[in-house]
């Protein structure tokens, strides 16, 4: 009986061992899992935020309401008035005061431009034993310029509103009258659209530009001229923006750029995707985007005169189609509308002498 005893108390001290040598590597396996969760997946996957952050994403999904004045119909023609925005991300007096900068630019340049395009058209086949090494090159260039001499103290803000992304928009007016003794302020503006693609044999690259720069000489500080400049650049999917404002070098901050409108607009078979600008990049981008790639449209459908040049030999054909343009020309809004965060613009363009 003893030793039955003594076999049945040596079972249950292994069969105890057992299980907590079982119960320790369930705690290892579980603690490890964690240090998983909490290192890796949540990090990951963004399921380790606090309130505050997960708050923060839901307020950045939420789009940006847009006044319904920003898209009233502007005539420059008709109206003096116009709108503008500044960049994203800025102190709100110095926001107010480059969306002001940038809407009398924009009167300038839609009411005075000088228009220059160039396009050429490039293509290039050789043939070498049996390879065929085959290239084009389509490059399109327009630089619209204008000069405005007006009175500052002539414009009037009509309206003013400030985005959650520290953007201020204004609609101003402009009181211009053309031979004014008050006109003794200058502004020059231009805006510059590169567009590039090439093909080698099948592999593509797209390179666009666009440049939009001011000079502003007020009568009161007649000695200093004040500058700014926007860059956008995008080579294929890849893209960058460098604004200057004065002395201030304005950091583009990538976000969660998302608006809408409570005006219902409807996008229809007439209305083609080229007039279609998005927004995902703030205002600003898609409203200059938009104006200078209809300026460039509308430059070469006006009068322009081409150049050919084609070289044949045995075993090489080359061909240069070139398109020069230049007219002085007056814009406005035959469209400017927003559907799914992206601006819908439509310019219409006369020639004046």
């Amino acid at each position: 009986m003893k030793h039955i005893l003594e076999a049945t108390l040596f079972f249950l001290t292994i069969n105890l061992s057992l299980f907590s040598q079982g119960e320790s590597n369930s705690n290892l396996i579980d603690k490890d899992k964690k240090i998983y969760e909490e290192s890796v997946f949540n990090k990951e996957f963004d399921e380790d935020e606090d309130t505050s952050d997960i708050a923060w994403k839901l307020y950045e999904r939420i789009p940006e309401k847009l006044p319904n004045w920003v898209f009233s119909p502007i005539d420059i023609n008709k109206s003096d008035r116009i709108i503008a925005c500044s960049d994203p991300n800025m102190i709100k007096k110095e926001a107010f005061k480059q969306a002001v900068l940038r809407a009398k630019a924009m009167f300038a340049l839609m009411k005075y431009s000088s228009v220059s395009n160039i396009t050429d058209d490039y293509t290039n086949l050789k043939e070498s034993g049996r390879h065929a090494l085959y290239a084009t090159k389509f490059q399109d260039f327009s630089l619209a310029k204008a000069k405005l001499v007006y009175n500052n103290s002539a414009i009037v803000i009509i309206n003013t509103f400030y985005t959650k992304y520290n953007e201020a928009i204004v609609l101003i007016d402009l009181n211009y009258k053309l031979d004014s003794v008050e006109n003794k302020d200058t502004l020059i503006v231009k805006g510059e659209h590169l567009q590039i693609f090439t093909e080698k044999n099948f592999k593509n690259e797209k390179i666009e530009f666009f440049n939009f720069s001011i000079q502003d000489n007020l009568f009161k500080n007649d000695s200093t001229d004040f500058l700014a400049q926007y860059n956008y650049r995008v080579i294929n999917r890849g893209f960058d923006i460098y604004s200057i404002y004065g002395n201030n070098t304005i950091e583009f901050k990538e976000r969660t750029y998302n608006y809408r409108t409570e005006i219902d607009f409807v996008m229809d078979s007439t209305k083609s995707e080229l007039n279609r600008f998005r927004l995902t990049r703030g205002l600003w981008n898609g409203y200059i985007t938009g104006v200078l790639g209809n300026i460039t449209i509308l430059s070469k459908q006006l009068a322009s005169h081409v150049r050919n040049s084609n070289d044949n030999y045995i075993l090489k054909n080359e061909g240069l189609i070139r398109s020069i343009a230049r007219n002085n020309i007056s814009f406005w809004f035959s469209s400017f509308e927003m559907y799914e965060n992206q601006f819908f613009i439509d310019l219409n363009g006369q020639i004046y002498q």
